[in-house]
């Protein structure tokens, strides 16, 4: 029940840490303990998997498309990437996972 705000709120916080910390380091310790903040908060195996998955894949499609030369960040710590960049994919993964149950209660209510 208390779980959409909480995962909601840290998405917010998520990306007004890109917007607001200039330091990477700083960016990357917020965006973690807002990431374990909302894994602890909608916990389940099945969102502990996706937000491993999400870390995991995220990085390497960042990696790769900085490589090919699809964009390119200014803050670069890991192989021309970020280092908060693998939160922020999980971070939004888990947003994403908490609406769709939301919407999915909301219609399964519906006469």
């Amino acid at each position: 029940m208390f779980k959409w705000p909480i995962v909601s709120l840290c998405t917010v916080l998520s990306f007004a840490c890109l917007i607001l910390i200039r330091d990477a380091v700083l960016t990357f310790a917020a965006v973690a303990l807002l990431g374990v903040i909302m894994l602890v908060a909608s916990w389940s195996w099945e969102h502990f998997v996706v937000y491993i998955t999400l870390f995991f894949f995220g990085i390497v499609i960042e990696i790769l498309s900085v490589r090919e030369g699809v964009w390119s960040y200014a803050t670069q710590n890991i192989f021309g990437v970020p280092i908060w960049i693998p939160f922020i994919w999980s971070n939004s993964g888990l947003f994403v996972i908490e609406l769709k149950e939301i919407v999915d209660d909301y219609l399964r209510r519906r006469p």
